[in-house]
């Protein structure tokens, strides 16, 4: 019990300071604590590349047991525009070549980028490959017990805090310092060393020390990688062969965190700050849990970034979860990426079996989505949204 309420101790203290930059940064980190994490601001898409039309379509999708309702809802702010960086195209780690990857460190350390929320980019989200979309939790998760998943509730994998920090590229995770950092499934360490003069985050001293684990089970001919950040006393070295389970290193802090925490990666296709996909589609969550992975798309298949979606427990009324759409990174540094099977933009994730409801509000229109989710499963829902409104284009990106 006494650990216990020490990791919750511990939530606010990581939160305000697990992603901040350095002192030395031109970008000054805002706090941030459980209760200040504020409803994202709405904010106006900007034109894609041209102005999708919309035809009314049937797509089947997995437990999907009604179509979008649409409610009137106060207008939409409107926002004051402010400039946002033109998106650079970064491959999929899905079709990623195997290359030799770049660890000289960024100097100057590059600064965060600009995110939008409620935005429309002008490219196509990539549509899910049915052939392959089947679960693959297989992995255990990287800390004894519970592991404390606390933080993804807050600042989930594709979220930006409403602004105050960098893409999250991973989920965090809370215990005491020193905790035992297990590995989650066979593999090999390809990584065990210390970061300062190696690139392997957004910038060299990001993880402090950081362990990389390969997996031996490889996905569509691709290599899996699990990463934890922020560890201490490493217990293993590159080349060495662990079993699921194996004590790795101890959770600690370091790097972009000044308080014990763990933050935890899956990459596929390479060992690169840009080959991350959602943890939450890997880590095998126990008994009685499941996971939603949702796309939130316009008629062209153009992705929503950055809405505030909730999920509801239809039997009882109450509202679960509240989780947000991936952002992505314009500048083409930490982008963030779907499944490849699902092509999800969303997770709800460790749920409990049971009927469920999505709610997004997007362009003055709510949208609503019915959802079974079973145990050990994931369940799939798309909600496509009208086209852009032309009366609200005038008004263009913007950055918190």
């Amino acid at each position: 019990m006494r650990k216990r309420w020490f990791a919750f101790f511990l939530l606010g203290a990581v939160l305000l300071t697990a992603v901040f930059f350095p002192r030395h940064s031109e970008e000054r980190p805002l706090a941030l604590g459980h209760a200040a994490i504020p409803k994202p601001t709405t904010t106006i898409p900007s034109t894609p590349s041209s102005t999708p039309s919309f035809t009314p379509t049937t797509r089947l999708t997995t437990r999907l047991t009604t179509g979008p309702t649409k409610t009137a809802v106060v207008p939409i702010l409107t926002p004051s525009p402010t400039e946002t960086i033109p998106p650079t195209a970064t491959p999929s780690p899905t079709t990623m070549p195997m290359a030799v990857i770049d660890r000289t460190c960024p100097d100057p350390s590059p600064l965060k980028p600009k995110y939008n929320r409620n935005y429309l980019p002008p490219r196509r989200w990539a549509e899910p490959q049915t052939a392959v979309a089947e679960p693959h939790f297989w992995m255990e998760k990287p800390l004894p017990g519970d592991g404390h998943l606390l933080f993804n509730k807050w600042f989930p994998y594709g979220w930006d805090a409403n602004g105050r920090y960098l893409l999250h590229n991973g989920v965090d995770m809370a215990e005491e310092l020193g905790t035992a950092v297990i590995a989650v499934a066979d593999g090999t360490i390809v990584t065990a060393q210390e970061d300062v003069d190696e690139l392997y985050g957004w910038r060299c001293n990001w993880y402090g020390h950081l362990v990389v684990l390969e997996l031996d089970e490889r996905w569509q001919g691709q290599p899996v990688y699990a990463v934890y950040g922020h560890v201490l006393e490493i217990k293993v070295e590159a080349g060495d062969r662990v079993k699921r389970g194996d004590e790795l290193a101890e959770l600690g802090f370091g790097g972009a965190a000044t308080a014990p925490h763990l933050h935890f990666e899956v990459r596929v296709g390479q060992n690169s700050f840009n080959a991350t996909q959602n943890p939450m589609l890997w880590l095998d969550l126990g008994q009685m849990r499941g996971v939603i992975a949702g796309r939130l798309v316009d008629p062209n298949g153009w992705p929503w970034q950055g809405a505030t979606l909730t999920l509801t427990e239809i039997k009882t009324g109450h509202e679960t979860l509240t989780t947000w759409s991936y952002l992505e990174d314009t500048t083409g540094r930490g982008t963030v990426n779907p499944d490849m099977g699902w092509g999800e933009n969303f997770v709800f994730a460790d749920i409990l079996p049971g009927e469920y409801e999505i709610e997004v509000e997007l362009q003055e229109t709510v949208y609503h989505r019915k959802v079974t989710v079973l145990d050990g499963d994931v369940s799939v829902v798309e909600i496509v949204t009208e086209p852009f409104k032309e009366s609200t284009l005038e008004n263009g990106n913007n950055e918190e």
